[in-house]
């Protein structure tokens, strides 16, 4: 199946841009999620120092390859004021935005491998760029999985108006006009991209794939695409608000916050899309820090008003040891490798 490529002059074609669940368009929202994850008047300002082992001794760096207020932003800054109080030690985000993680990920590569600098990243970083980027400056196993912290599924929107009100309508709407429907993301071999790639293979259409830097919301909204898929976080405000009409999610379980929207499994058995957020450090790291991090993390993720606070934005908590996030990458790149060669998905 071969997807066209299209950039007409109302978009802003992507050259390898993230976040997936941000632009300016959506800024106000998103800040309105930092204030409620962080809550009123919390700050990651350092804070004394107090009984501890051996790590940390001091300040932790924590790079997030997305712009300030993004959903993997906020999320990364929630966790990293938890693990600040459970450390006793300062952490402080470095924002590295920019190039589909690649640039962030660049950064907690070169730095030394002493868990004082640990990357908050999503999927594309690890399970999909290095089958994409011809180039990348990084490898996988530059990196030690810790903790996936938050499961993101994707919501296939269509405009309000649209006349296709399911997952079988737009099947059939692509297959009667083939390659004349579009469909947004965040550019080429983004998640979004990849997604939308693997389901119409599944299907056994084709759509034109229009990619922008701030994955198309505002154009499918206005019906000058017809349908994409977009992280919960970004959609459920817009269908909440009757802009957007929710097809499915990719998700294997309905979400919380959409319960009357199926998910694509309900359709086609096995389908699975979602991104996700989480922790990693560099290779090398002493166990003992991967550990305790996991530890920390975990304890995080157990608690209501952490999980609340994810579920409520349309995030889904993950967790997991060492082993299990390493283990579900390896399994998710295979999915996404296969995706990428067989659609000729690259970038130089």
């Amino acid at each position: 199946m071969t997807v066209l490529q299209r950039s007409p002059s109302h978009t802003h074609p992507a050259e390898a841009e993230l976040p997936r669940s941000a632009g300016r368009r959506h800024a106000t929202r998103i800040l309105a999620l930092g204030a409620a994850l962080l809550g009123a008047g919390a700050s990651l300002t350092p804070i004394p120092a107090g009984a501890q082992g051996a790590y940390p001794t001091r300040q932790i760096r924590v790079v997030v390859p997305f712009p300030p207020g993004t959903s993997p932003d906020v999320v990364a800054r929630a966790w990293a004021e938890k693990l600040r109080g459970a450390l006793g030690q300062p952490v402080v985000i470095d924002n590295r935005p920019g190039a589909a993680t690649i640039i962030g990920a660049q950064a907690a590569a070169s730095a030394p491998a002493d868990g004082y600098t640990l990357l908050y990243t999503a999927q594309n970083t690890v399970s999909i760029n290095p089958f994409v980027y011809r180039n990348l400056p990084y490898k996988a196993d530059d990196f030690v999985p810790i903790t996936r912290v938050a499961e993101v599924p994707l919501v296939m929107i269509v405009p309000a108006s649209s006349p296709i009100r399911s997952v079988a309508d737009l099947i059939r709407a692509a297959k009667d006009k083939p390659g004349k429907l579009n469909f947004a993301s965040y550019g080429i071999g983004q998640g979004t991209h990849v997604a939308m790639v693997r389901f119409l293979n599944s299907v056994g259409a084709t759509m034109v794939h229009v990619p922008y830097r701030d994955g198309g919301m505002q154009d499918v909204i206005a019906g000058n695409v017809e349908v994409s898929f977009d992280a919960s976080t970004t959609t459920i405000p817009q269908i909440q608000a009757g802009k957007l009409r929710a097809l499915a999610v990719s998700s294997a379980r309905r979400l919380a916050a959409l319960p009357d929207v199926p998910t694509v499994s309900e359709l086609l058995p096995g389908f699975l899309a979602d991104s996700w957020t989480g922790v990693l450090a560099r290779k090398g790291t002493p166990p003992e820090v991967i550990a305790r991090i996991s530890a920390e993390t975990l304890k995080i993720l157990a608690a209501d008003d952490f999980r609340k606070r994810l579920t409520d934005v349309g995030l889904t908590p993950a967790g997991g040891s060492p082993a299990d996030f390493a283990r579900f990458i390896d399994e998710e790149s295979k999915v996404w490798a296969k995706v990428v060669a067989d659609n000729a998905i690259s970038v130089e």
